[in-house]
């Protein structure tokens, strides 16, 4: 393996997994201030999107550094799984269709389907993550949707 991939893992490994945990908060709704800070999120589903972006990130990072030790076949079907998560996070990112996104999302939206408030922003409502992110990304929304 060469010094340029184990620099680049070792740069890109520590993002790719704060964006994926970042993603991963915004589905479970510890982090849910993201939702209608259009003044930080161009796009309204950014946060959701990363949590695919950062696992398709990872399976690419985890291809090149079994490129050196594994067969050829192996890294090519990393590098295919790859694929799948990073469709997944365009798709998200451009315009999810409702079945994959969060029921708390689908609430503060209006989905008629979801009559009562989800637990997460009851449970998550003082998260830890969720006033880090609101200081970082200047939303000034102490809660969502009511």
């Amino acid at each position: 393996m060469s010094a340029r991939v184990i620099v680049a893992a070792v740069v890109f490994l520590p993002l790719l997994v704060g964006i994926l945990l970042l993603g991963i908060a915004a589905y479970r709704g510890r982090w849910h201030s993201w939702h209608g800070n259009d003044a930080f999120f161009h796009w309204p589903y950014t946060p959701l999107a990363g949590a695919w972006f950062g696992a398709s990130g990872l399976l690419v990072v985890l291809a090149f550094a079994v490129a050196a030790v594994a067969p050829v076949s192996v890294v090519a079907v990393l590098a295919a799984l790859a694929v799948v998560p990073l469709v997944i996070s365009i798709v998200v990112y451009l315009h999810p269709p409702r079945w994959l996104l969060p029921r708390y999302v689908r609430w503060l939206e209006g989905d008629e389907a979801i009559t009562e408030r989800p637990a997460c922003l009851e449970a998550h409502r003082h998260s830890r993550v969720d006033a880090i992110m609101r200081a970082i990304t200047f939303g000034d929304r102490r809660e969502p949707g009511g």
